[in-house]
């Protein structure tokens, strides 16, 4: 299992500056969140990639529309991985998709605010090229007291389809003990993020995966 971190700030300084730090600790998965897309343009998943050019990094787009050009604006500004919404339509899913593939930029498919996660997911692997699949519980849901529990077990039924998965949604230390290995990558921003030591707490969490299969 990797960690993703999740990059969902609106100070591009202390992000580039927190991607450059964590880079150097080992972190091999950051995205570049919405709400830093939102407020400096897609050009911010370039910065976060400069400042860590080993990782991997996610440009968080949660794209609705115009699939094929936000899969392109994505991949443009230096994404590896660029996410695309369960909840829109199925056209859009394809086409950002297949342009993505075209592109060599890997597609995650982000299920928050989906009904039934499970069956809109294994519905667009059907009909997409869908690199992972993300159970995600926003924060909003969360603040009302709802918890991943149920989404692991989601996720694990999609997982046992042949695709990847991710968790996302309030994850520290106690929920990454509950996932264990059960899904492939967990998405992880506060924890990191709003700690005394992001660096610290990124080391403590990748030292409880490193103890799981």
């Amino acid at each position: 299992m990797r960690i993703q971190i999740a990059l969902d700030l609106v100070d591009l300084f202390k992000a580039v500056d927190m991607a450059r730090d964590l880079c150097s600790a080992g972190a091999d998965l950051i995205e570049a969140g919405t709400p830093l897309i939102k407020a400096f343009g897609v050009g911010a998943v370039g910065l976060i990639k400069a400042a860590c050019p080993s990782a991997e990094v996610v440009a968080d787009m949660k794209t609705a529309d115009v699939g094929a050009l936000e899969a392109e604006l994505a991949k443009r500004a230096g994404a590896d991985w660029g996410t695309v919404m369960a909840a829109t339509n199925m056209e859009t899913i394809e086409s950002f998709a297949r342009r993505a593939k075209e592109l060599g930029l890997k597609v995650a498919l982000d299920t928050i605010g989906v009904p039934n996660p499970r069956e809109r997911a294994l519905e667009a692997i059907r009909r997409a090229p869908i690199d992972l699949v993300v159970f995600h519980l926003g924060i909003d849901v969360q603040r009302r007291g709802a918890t991943i529990e149920g989404l692991i077990e989601e996720a694990e039924k999609v997982r046992g389809e042949g695709v990847a998965v991710a968790v996302a949604g309030g994850i520290g230390e106690r929920e990454l003990r509950t996932i264990g290995g059960r899904v492939d990558v967990a998405i992880i921003g506060r924890a990191i993020t709003s700690a005394p030591s992001p660096r610290e707490a990124f080391i403590l969490l990748k030292s409880i995966i490193a103890k799981k299969p």
